[in-house]
């Protein structure tokens, strides 16, 4: 009963803590994706992989070996009890008044008689069914390496058997009487293991306790043996990194690999700058406490007022526990810097079309100075895709063909044009979107300002 309920703490605290690292893996990646005019730093980066890392190391408890083992540790914990168990119900409820092989402590001659005497005299020999929890308490019967007090070492006969009640278990290998009470059999060749083998029978004598306090070390006993492996191994603890200061992150094999991959910019597995890796952290950690102050400050301190309708008392990002209330968030920042993208988009279309246009039109003006009108002076131009057009107005009758404008459209939009000045689209764009961009452009955009946009752009 003991043993199942480290089992369970054992199943259950991986679950538990990949459970917690989803969901904070999803606040960073939101708090990300709400300041998304700021650059991705190594503190970000490194938090996010080593949450992810910790994430899948926990998870692997079920995929790679970890809960086979604590599973097999509560088979072999059930065997060892239900054999322990069948043994002294059958005994019990075989016995009379005055024949049996179960005795109460305090009296070598009066038999159990039925299990609800042994209850009674040990209350622990009745079986539990109600569900297991995870409340981990102390084994002391079992040890690490066997079985405690009295059965780690041998008990003798006579202080093991007392009273003649025809017991025909206790009696000798040469006359064995568990299978014929009258004669008795030879089991000289194969001595009988009885209650998991914690006891047996000898020469001259009948019933001993086997000494058990070294079982997990043999094989003769595989019952307490394979128990006392599984006392051995314990509880055990989800992965989960001391984010309060850098040496303890660094003892996490998650986090040192994020940082590894982030701060050094290696291979997660590549040690062979691990000497410098804390001095480093600490550097883009800022303090010690860094990281706790990420991610317990930054990230869930982050106003989020006003924007889940299914959760309008939220403030702030860390009160949220709920996964689709996370994934609500995270698509709404998502959507908004998709929205910022495209507003981005036109204007750049928007920018390009115009200095495409004005570079066009100053061709044709200086076409025209140097034409003068005259058809012989605009046929001279023509390399330039200019063509005389006597219906023009007055000073406009060298005109630039459709090929040249297009071609200096062209030539313009790659910063190249003889007329577009060579400030390259994109830089201007941006430069001019920087200014136009503001809170009022994007608030109606978006709705209703929800965004809080003061903390976007």
């Amino acid at each position: 009963g003991k043993l199942a309920t480290v089992v369970l703490h054992n199943v259950k605290k991986p679950a538990e803590q990949a459970t917690a690292d989803i969901k904070q893996l999803l606040r960073a990646l939101i708090y990300i994706e709400g300041n998304s005019s700021l650059t991705t730093t190594a503190q970000l980066r490194t938090t996010t992989s080593f949450l992810a890392g910790q994430t899948i190391e926990n998870l692997n408890y079920y995929a790679t070996g970890g809960a086979a083992e604590d599973i097999t540790m509560t088979r072999n914990g059930g065997r060892l009890q239900g054999a322990i168990h069948e043994f002294i119900t059958v005994h019990a409820d075989g016995s009379t008044a005055n024949k049996g092989c179960l005795n109460s402590a305090g009296s070598g001659s009066t038999t159990m008689n039925g299990f609800d005497a042994v209850k009674g005299a040990e209350p622990t020999c009745e079986l539990a069914w109600d569900t297991v929890t995870d409340t981990v308490t102390t084994i002391a019967a079992i040890t690490s390496t066997g079985l405690a007090a009295p059965f780690d070492k041998k008990l003798e006969h006579g202080s093991l058997a007392e009273g003649a009640t025809g017991c025909d278990i206790n009696s000798v290998p040469a006359n064995f009487k568990l299978n014929d009470g009258q004669n008795g059999v030879s089991v000289t060749t194969h001595l009988p293991k009885m209650a998991d083998g914690l006891l047996t029978i000898e020469d001259a004598n009948g019933l001993v306790g086997v000494a058990h306090g070294n079982s997990a070390n043999t094989e003769t006993h595989p019952y307490v043996k394979h128990v006392a492996l599984g006392v051995k191994r314990g509880k055990q603890d989800a992965a989960k990194t001391d984010t309060k200061t850098i040496k303890g992150a660094l003892q996490s094999t998650s986090f040192k690999q994020a940082a590894r991959q982030h701060v050094l910019e290696k291979a997660e597995t590549d040690d062979s700058e691990d000497r410098q890796l804390e001095n480093k952290v600490k550097t883009i950690f800022s303090t010690d406490e860094g990281i706790s102050k990420l991610i317990d400050t930054n990230i869930n301190d982050m106003p989020i007022s006003g924007i889940l309708k299914e959760n309008t008392d939220a403030k702030t990002l860390g009160e949220i526990d709920d996964i689709g209330q996370l994934l609500s968030l995270y698509f709404h920042y998502s959507d908004l810097n998709k929205h910022k993208l495209a507003y981005t988009s036109k204007k750049l279309q928007e920018a390009k079309a115009k200095t495409s246009t004005k570079s066009a039109e100053d061709m044709e003006k200086e076409l025209n100075t140097k034409g003068k009108d005259k058809q012989d002076e605009c046929e001279k131009l023509g390399k330039d895709g200019c063509f005389f057009n006597k219906d023009s107005d007055k000073n406009k009758k060298c005109t630039l063909s459709e090929e040249g404008k297009q071609a200096e459209e062209k030539a313009t939009a790659s910063g190249e044009g003889k007329y577009g000045k060579k400030i390259g689209v994109q830089d201007m764009a941006l430069t001019k979107l920087n200014v136009k961009m503001t809170k009022q452009a994007i608030n109606n955009i978006v709705h209703g300002g929800r965004a809080r946009i003061k903390n976007l752009i």
